[in-house]
């Protein structure tokens, strides 16, 4: 919504130029990235899990949970969310495959031999 206000309202130079700026650098550095690496290994979060209906009263600290995930939703890359373990509470802690534009396979293939060699997919949270 706060993208199609800032369009209609005349704040195209202000904000959705510089928006867009900011997405060339992202996508320039993701690029650089991955011509030397078939991945990145990156967290889901930069937190353990919430617990359910946590931040329900926080919108920015819900928002920043997001943090990792976002960048690559602007760029265009696939990721692949896997689970990696859990916090000391039993919280569940992620982690995330990140591949070139249109090389999902990639990442599937990486993401299916982490689970041949571990058993965290088989696991659940204790309910809290």
């Amino acid at each position: 919504m706060t993208g199609t206000y800032a369009l209609s309202a005349g704040y195209y130079d202000a904000y959705y130029k510089k928006a867009q700026k900011a997405r060339t650098v992202f996508i320039e550095k993701y690029n650089e990235i991955l011509k030397k690496y078939d991945a990145i290994l990156a967290p889901v979060s930069p937190s353990p899990a919430t617990k359910f209906g946590e931040l329900l009263d926080d919108p920015v600290k819900n928002m920043m949970t997001d943090l990792y995930t976002v960048t690559v939703n602007i760029v265009g890359v696939p990721s692949l969310a896997l689970p990696c373990g859990f916090t000391k509470n039993g919280l569940p802690l992620g982690m995330q495959l990140i591949g070139r534009m249109f090389e999902e396979k990639t990442i599937t293939q990486l993401g299916y031999a982490y689970q041949q060699q571990t058993d965290w997919h088989t696991k659940k949270p204790a309910i809290i």
